[in-house]
Parts: C-alpha cells; sequence; structure tokens
C-alpha cells in the first residue's frame, strides 16, 4: 500500500514540477488579504470563494493556466495570519498548507505535517482544497495559543 501511494506522489510530483508552479506570482501577493477565519465546510468554502472571485483576475494574470489560479484560505508562512488568496493551485504532500507573502507562492508547510499533530489529511492533497483537512484553524489556534503563554 506505501508503494502506492510513494508512486502517485512521485507521478504527481512528475507532473507539477514542469509546470513551473512554484514560481513568484505577483498577482497573488496582490490579492492576498489577512482573514479572522477560514471556511470550514465547502458550502462555506464556496461562498468565501464566490466572494473572492478569482475567476476575475485569472485570465488577467501569468502565473498559471486561468483554471489553476484558485481561492485558497490558508496561513501565512509564519504561521500566525490566515490569508485569502488568488494563487496557482498545487499538490501538497503530507503536509499544512502556507502562502509564502515573500515567495509569492503557495507552499508546503513542512513545519506542521498535519498526518501526525492534526486532523487527518490525505497523503497528498489540492492545496485550493484545505478545508478538508480543517488544519489551517487548528495550527494558528495552537500557534497563538503557544505564544501568549511566554
Amino acid at each position: 500500500m506505501n508503494k502506492i501511494y510513494l508512486f502517485m506522489g512521485y507521478f504527481l510530483l512528475q507532473i507539477q514540477i514542469p509546470q513551473g508552479i512554484s514560481r513568484y506570482c505577483q498577482e497573488a501577493v496582490d490579492h492576498s488579504e489577512s482573514v479572522g477565519s477560514c471556511p470550514t465546510s465547502k458550502e462555506e468554502w464556496e461562498i468565501a470563494a464566490r466572494n473572492k472571485n478569482c475567476s476575475k483576475i485569472a485570465s488577467q494574470q501569468n502565473c498559471s493556466s486561468a483554471e489553476k489560479f484558485q481561492y485558497h484560505c490558508v496561513l501565512n508562512s509564519y504561521r500566525n495570519e490566515t490569508l485569502e488568496v488568488c494563487a496557482p493551485s498545487r499538490i501538497i504532500f503530507g503536509h499544512c498548507v502556507e502562502f509564502n507573502l515573500q515567495g509569492g507562492v503557495i507552499q508546503d508547510q513542512y513545519a506542521s505535517p498535519c498526518n501526525d499533530t492534526f486532523p487527518k489529511c490525505d497523503k497528498y492533497y489540492n492545496s485550493s482544497t484545505a478545508y478538508k483537512c480543517n488544519v489551517v484553524i487548528h495550527i494558528t489556534l495552537k500557534y497563538n495559543s503557544c505564544h501568549s503563554c511566554h
């Protein structure tokens, strides 16, 4: 079973690398905004995505194909703020997802393996469906409560 997951992960990685998904995306940085919390259900996610209206700028950006330029609600790379951002989606492997403002990319948050600490995520998932893992809120709350103790 692990070999199947390994093969699938390798296959997805091979698809993702040639597309240049991990490059800086100015449009994503320009359209990111801090929010108090992220949607926790598919219905809430769809409402938030509709309100953010990423499809409006998808055809005007050159970071990815228009269909990959999607709504995300994720942590920033410091894990102290949740962000809504229109950005190229990508496959995340066994970690939580974050948006790196300095790098202008959606990326794996290697400090947060979601299968070990937080609600069970799939071994890999599309970054634009992070609500399924419900990890953003858990990490933010844990991070903020730990720092308020110091």
